[in-house]
């Protein structure tokens, strides 16, 4: 079985397709959902048209507003099972089962791993994306999907993945090491280093600079074996400045002492030196943001103790602020007139945007990201944010309830969405709506922030 695309449909199977589609943007969803199970029962590797079908299946179950999780006493484990023998059968059976809970994790799970065992990664992909789609938190599935972009070759988009995760999650050590791992194996696929069966030690005449390289490569390396290795490394890169590879393993070794200052220095060369590898450009700006944040803790502790010169120090502490809002926003604003259409760069600069306090600059690019599904939700909150601080309360209250109603699980996206929800409501002196979103966290999550205290408290007032 092959991916197909739209072009290689028979006509008749097209029309089919055509008329699928109509139906979505006049809101038939049960006609499209039918139309397009036809097509992917005649047409499995229709990538396209399977995209669409998970579209169609989840905005009917949000216009619905039933939340059914009767997938789970549906027998899935004998799906789970048939996939081994038939595993088109299978595929078949759980996209109808995923009818009635389209962001399933354990289905789509298996819809990955259905498109493995028939051979087909690429479409294997899907299955996690639309877990990703509907429970971005789950860390889990992920791992899973930056390794499978990993395994299937695409660093670059594995890359991606792991830095959700330790936005996430910033204590995620194996996420943190996948993600600079992905992302120097990037750098090196788009230089060229691993093109056909040569790699670096080919591209290298001296041996001993080999052997240095090898060495500054290992991994778990002591700070003193890696200081040993910068001076290795020093001696080589004096004979030949402009030799990218040596530049980059500087760099990688600054960034694992946390030497921020260098690390960067040395990434922004590499960047000079490469044929314009933004890997490396972000690697850069991620290691001057690290050096701001490490120079902003250190004020932020002398301050915290006292003593002469306070003052100057808070004033150095919010202008280091400013410039690290300032840069985070410069360098989004690049990258988004370079791509203008990636709602993924939007959404980065959105949120910079707000950080800095810009909200009105920030709602435009925010609305934009939010028809991107994979970061819908995220930008909706971001979004009734901006218009709560601008005291925009009815924009800010429909847009949280509208991300609201398209969250099944009470994940810590919806706690956050619920919990502001709460907070604006509160504001607009609405006590009885307000104290609703709080119990609805409270029912499932009595530690979450301080909800356990506004609703018992709320019971004691009367």
């Amino acid at each position: 079985m092959e991916l197909v695309e739209e072009g290689d449909l028979d006509p008749k199977t097209h029309k089919l397709y055509l008329k699928a589609q109509s139906a979505v943007e006049l809101l038939n969803y049960d006609y499209a959902i039918s139309l397009l199970h036809g097509i992917l029962k005649d047409e499995p590797g229709f990538l396209k048209g399977r995209e669409i079908l998970r579209a169609a299946q989840g905005a009917r179950a949000r216009s619905s507003g039933k939340r059914t999780n009767r997938l789970l006493s549906g027998g899935m484990m004998k799906v789970k099972n048939k996939i081994k023998k038939d595993p088109l059968a299978a595929l078949e059976e759980i996209e109808r089962r995923l009818d009635t809970d389209p962001y399933n994790v354990e289905a789509n799970t298996l819809v990955y791993e259905s498109f493995l065992a028939l051979g087909m990664p690429d479409l294997a992909a899907f299955g996690l994306e639309t877990v990703r789609e509907g429970h971005p938190d789950n860390t889990k599935n992920l791992h899973r999907l930056g390794d499978h972009y990993l395994a299937q070759g695409d660093p670059s988009q594995a890359s991606k993945i792991y830095d959700l995760i330790v936005q996430q999650d910033a204590t995620d050590g194996e996420a943190r090491k996948k993600a600079k791992d992905a992302s120097a194996q990037a750098s090196m696929r788009k230089g060229g280093w691993e093109s056909g069966n040569t790699d670096f030690r080919s591209l290298i005449k001296d041996p001993d600079e080999t052997r240095a390289l090898e060495k500054a490569s290992r991994v778990g390396a002591t700070k003193e074996q890696m200081e040993a290795q910068l001076e290795d490394l020093g001696a080589t890169y004096a004979e030949d400045p402009q030799n990218l590879d040596v530049v980059c393993r500087i760099a990688e070794l600054y960034e694992r002492l946390e030497r921020w200052e260098d690390a960067a220095s040395y990434f922004e060369y590499a960047f000079s030196l490469s044929a314009s590898d933004e890997t490396l450009q972000r690697r850069a700006v991620d290691a001057r943001d690290k050096l701001r944040e490490q120079q902003i803790a250190q004020l932020a502790a002398e301050i915290a103790e006292g003593g002469e010169g306070v003052e100057a120090k808070k004033a150095q502490l919010e202008e280091l602020r400013m410039a690290t809002f300032n840069q985070q926003i410069e360098e989004a604003k690049r990258r988004v007139e370079h791509n203008p259409t990636d709602p993924q760069l939007r959404f980065d600069l959105g949120g910079h945007l707000f950080n800095a306090g810009e909200f009105r600059e920030a709602i435009p690019h925010l609305q934009k990201a939010k028809n991107n599904p994979h970061i819908r939700i995220r930008s909706m909150l971001l979004l009734g944010r901006c218009y709560d601080s601008m005291k925009m309360f009815d924009l800010a209250t429909s847009t949280l309830t509208e991300a609201n109603g398209e969250l099944f699980a009470m994940d810590n996206t919806k706690k956050d969405v619920l919990y502001n929800l709460g907070l604006i409501y509160e504001k607009m002196g609405d006590r009885d709506k307000s104290l609703e979103c709080f119990k609805e966290i409270y029912n499932t999550d009595y530690d979450y922030r301080d909800v356990a205290k506004r609703v018992e408290e709320s019971y004691g007032d009367g």
